[in-house]
Parts: C-alpha cells; sequence; structure tokens
C-alpha cells in the first residue's frame, strides 16, 4: 500500500508539472532573446520550436513592445564606431544613456547604419581611396548576436542605401539608388538570393539630398528614405520643385507610387529639414516653420491617404531656448531660434528629440513642456544616427 501511494503521489506530481505545447509557446514568446537562446538546449523539442519560423514571427510581435533606439559614439577621436541597442524604457527610467563597449558592435570606419528592420541592421562601410572603389554591407542580429557574409557593390560611390523587408516573399532587400541633375537609377539586392544586383525600374521624381524650397537658403537633407511594411518612403520635389511629395517604392512588385503631404505653407518652411520618420508604427511627417517658430509632427493615420493626416503636436523653440543651450554650426547662415530637430521616439505626452546644434538627445513633455536632457559619458551620435530597433530571432541568412 505504501508503494502504491508513493506511485501515486509521483504520478500527481509529473501532472502537475505537465504544460501543454501552447502554453509553452506562449511564454517563451514573451522572453528576450539571450533567454531563449539558452533554453535551446533544454530540449530537441524546444530547439525545433524556437527555431520554427512561426514562433519567430509570434516572438518579433510580441517584441515589438519593447521599443529600442540605435546608439551610435565613438569610445575616442578617430576611433571604430560602435552600434547597441538601448531599450527606450531604459531611458525613460534612468535619464541616461551610458553604455560599455563591446567589440561585437564595433565597425570599421568610415561607415554608417543605413537601416534596421525587424531586429536586423544593415552596415555600410568603405575603404577611401581603394581603387576600383566599392561598398561593402553586411547584416546583423545584435540579439543573436550573428553577422551576413559581406556584400560587395562595385557601381560607383555615389550610391546611398537603404534596407527593407518583403512579407510577399519573405525576403528582405536593400535598395540602392543615385540621382543626378536630370537622371537617377535604382538597384535591388535580395538578401539571400543568388547575390546579384538588379536594375529595377527608376524613380518617377528624384529623391534630392538638397532643397532650395524658399529660394534662398540652400540646405542638405540625408534623404536615405524610411521603411513601412514593406515600402520604403523618400522625400521628394514635384516638378514645380516648390511642393514636397513622398515617393514610395513597393518592394513586393517593386513599382512606386506618390502621396501628397499635408496642406502647408512651404515658403514658411526653409531652415530645419523635413523629414520623414516611422513612429508609433504610421509614417510621420516633421518640419519647423521660421514664421511661427515651432517643431510640428504629422502622422499619416491611414497609409497613402492625404486626408488622413492628423497634427500631433508643435513645440515652441522659444521654450527650448530657455531650456537648451544652442551650438551654431559653423554656416553663414542666420538659423535664429531653429534646433534642427529629429524626432526619435513618442509615447502619449512624451518625445524623445535629437538637436543637431547641441548634439543632445532629450525628453520633452507635451503636457508641462519641460524639457530633461539625456546624460551620458559616451559621446553619442543621436543626430541623424539613431534608429528604430527591437529584439528578434531573425535569421541574419
Amino acid at each position: 500500500m505504501a508503494r502504491k501511494r508513493r506511485r501515486g503521489s509521483s504520478d500527481a506530481a509529473n501532472n502537475s508539472l505537465f504544460l501543454p505545447m501552447e502554453l509553452i509557446t506562449e511564454i517563451l514568446s514573451m522572453l528576450n532573446v539571450k533567454a531563449i537562446v539558452r533554453f535551446k538546449c533544454v530540449s530537441k523539442s524546444w530547439n525545433t520550436l524556437t527555431s520554427d519560423s512561426n514562433f519567430v514571427d509570434k516572438h518579433l510581435k510580441a517584441s515589438s513592445r519593447n521599443p529600442h533606439l540605435t546608439i551610435c559614439w565613438h569610445i575616442r577621436v578617430n576611433s571604430k564606431k560602435n552600434v547597441v541597442p538601448i531599450p527606450v524604457h531604459r531611458l525613460l527610467k534612468k535619464l541616461s544613456a551610458t553604455i560599455s563597449s563591446d567589440d561585437f558592435h564595433r565597425m570599421e570606419n568610415p561607415s554608417r547604419l543605413v537601416g534596421s528592420c525587424n531586429g536586423l541592421l544593415c552596415f555600410l562601410s568603405w575603404k577611401p581611396g581603394e581603387q576600383p572603389f566599392k561598398y561593402l554591407l553586411h547584416v546583423s542580429n545584435p540579439a543573436t548576436r550573428t553577422i551576413s557574409q559581406i556584400f560587395e557593390f562595385i557601381y560607383g560611390n555615389d550610391f546611398r542605401f537603404t534596407f527593407g523587408y518583403d512579407a510577399s516573399t519573405t525576403t528582405y532587400k536593400i535598395v540602392a539608388f543615385r540621382t543626378k541633375e536630370n537622371s537617377n537609377e535604382v538597384k535591388v539586392f535580395n538578401l539571400g538570393g543568388n547575390n546579384c544586383w538588379r536594375n529595377i525600374q527608376n524613380f518617377p521624381i528624384v529623391p534630392r539630398n538638397r532643397w532650395d524650397l524658399d529660394r534662398c537658403y540652400k540646405f542638405p537633407i540625408f534623404n536615405y528614405g524610411v521603411h513601412l511594411n514593406g515600402t520604403i518612403n523618400w522625400l521628394a520635389p514635384d516638378k514645380s520643385m516648390i511642393t514636397i511629395v513622398i515617393v514610395s517604392l513597393d518592394l513586393s512588385t517593386e513599382t512606386y507610387k506618390q502621396f501628397r503631404l499635408p496642406s502647408l505653407g512651404f515658403y514658411h518652411v526653409p531652415i530645419s529639414k523635413p523629414d520623414l520618420r516611422v513612429l508609433m508604427d504610421s509614417l510621420c511627417f516633421c518640419h519647423d516653420s521660421n514664421r511661427t517658430h515651432e517643431f510640428i509632427l504629422w502622422k499619416m493615420n491611414e497609409y497613402g491617404v492625404r486626408e488622413s493626416w492628423t497634427q500631433l503636436f508643435k513645440i515652441s523653440y522659444q521654450n527650448l531656448a530657455m531650456q537648451l543651450p544652442m551650438k551654431l554650426p559653423m554656416h553663414n547662415i542666420d538659423y535664429g531660434l531653429h534646433y534642427q530637430l529629429e524626432c526619435l521616439y513618442v509615447n502619449g505626452d512624451i518625445v524623445i528629440l535629437a538637436s543637431a546644434c547641441c548634439k543632445k538627445a532629450f525628453f520633452y513633455n507635451l503636457k508641462d513642456k519641460t524639457v530633461v536632457k539625456i546624460k551620458s559619458k559616451n559621446a553619442i551620435y543621436w543626430y541623424d544616427e539613431s534608429k528604430h530597433y527591437v529584439e528578434s530571432l531573425v535569421s541574419v541568412h
């Protein structure tokens, strides 16, 4: 009888520890990548589960609720660039972005972070003076600490690059483009394909890297394009060279569409660069006004529908001037109160902005209009270098 009781209690214990695979899948999908990689060693079934494409997609969806920003900095002058993703919640909690060095995230110099998509980062590097000139591109997953092979690009040194995902074929693509006065050229590279750059249809209107919107001031725009839901989007002047439109490349069909921006008087937008960003999973448009001295952000609630543009907020440059020091660039231009801002993150009343003029990033509270600078011991390049990122298990191959 005693032996039977022991067997019965053992069976009860085993039954109490049993979890259905659906629940295990749900729990694992909520974990960070580091923990999931460690749990791959638990059993063959767990390794198979966490390697399955459906699980990778499920984890990516859950991970998207914990947004990160990529942080770029140099440890010292002329040293290699370091790129590390940092959770936004950590920035909000600690109000600082001090990062320790990690050899995995160290990039060749000169180099640039081309794009971020589904947990993959696309990097570009080159060797000055080398002939024939060639760009070198690769893709990495910082969470799984994996790096793809190097992809060479030998078609000229005046190309720019961006990175996105075609869900219809589950293919990641690098888009290379160059624009000249009256012509342009666009090439596409499929990751996991035949390592060949393909020519596709040229831009119907050409994204520019300089605008002359007020017929007086000229200022640079690093118009590399932004990825959203299988499309790459650029700002471009229409044929009149006065109005700005959005040129959108569908990565599935590799064809273009054009979208109108909200109705604006662009004669009053001459100083800080107009900019496209993906914020709150939507296409957003940022600009300023030298008439009202404000930084303004619009959100496209329904992609491609002009009537869906909604103005989310305005930030007074005069209010910023009372709270932030300004370091004007060495140009013969009167920037007045303009800070050359870039919006990195929006959540409710909290906005993270980067300033080219004071070389800082800061939190701005839309409700009480207060500013809190993000502290750091690192020389961080916030402006035009920080990108949205989420952890994922997506393969670089």
